[in-house]
């Protein structure tokens, strides 16, 4: 969310809010979403060149190569997702993008609603048992630089969020709930 100024020159809002800041992950394709992304290359380009193949049906050959352009056009971002978080006068809200093209709002929860906030690691694991669903908004399943969970109540259940943290966002973490925050000083960001 970047706001241009007179000099032309673009600043961050978030550098400048001490309650607001924004992060993004790009989410590391897993192995079914390159099986899927190497499926489609093969229909893109594999049915109109067999229908350009076809003797005196080129004609056909070219239409079909316009069409796989189109089907290109809207069907690739769907194997491009981003997470973001962005925490906002004490709510948190994690949305999914969809190669830039739709966004959808995941989960939205109040940061004081939280009954922990701490490093996913082994030992605070093992602490904070989850019974509920687990949202997971890594770059992929085996990240764990700068991770934290935060527990919370969702139908009764506790629930968790796995995100990467940073500075800025345990820092607001902290400020809005700072009994059930645990921080640390070694956050990359």
């Amino acid at each position: 969310m970047a706001k241009r100024t007179h000099g032309g020159e673009e600043i961050d809002r978030s550098v400048y809010a001490t309650n607001y800041t924004e992060f993004t992950v790009k989410r590391k394709p897993s192995p079914a979403v390159i099986l899927v992304r190497i499926a489609m290359i093969i229909l893109y380009i594999g049915i109109p060149v067999g229908v350009f193949c076809i003797p005196n049906m080129w004609w056909l050959g070219s239409l079909t190569f316009l069409m796989a352009a189109i089907v290109w056009y809207f069907t690739w971002p769907f194997t491009i997702i981003e997470f973001e978080y962005t925490l906002s006068s004490g709510d948190l809200r994690f949305e999914k993008n969809f190669g830039q093209r739709k966004r959808v709002t995941v989960l939205e929860k109040k940061i004081k609603d939280m009954k922990i906030i701490a490093p996913y690691t082994e030992e605070h694991k093992s602490k904070y048992p989850v019974k509920g669903k687990t949202y997971d908004f890594r770059a992929s399943d085996k990240q764990t630089d700068d991770v934290y969970f935060a527990i919370f109540d969702e139908n009764g259940q506790d629930s968790a969020v796995l995100f990467q943290c940073t500075n800025k966002a345990l820092k607001i973490f902290k400020s809005y709930n700072k009994e059930n925050t645990v921080m640390v000083d070694t956050l990359r960001y």
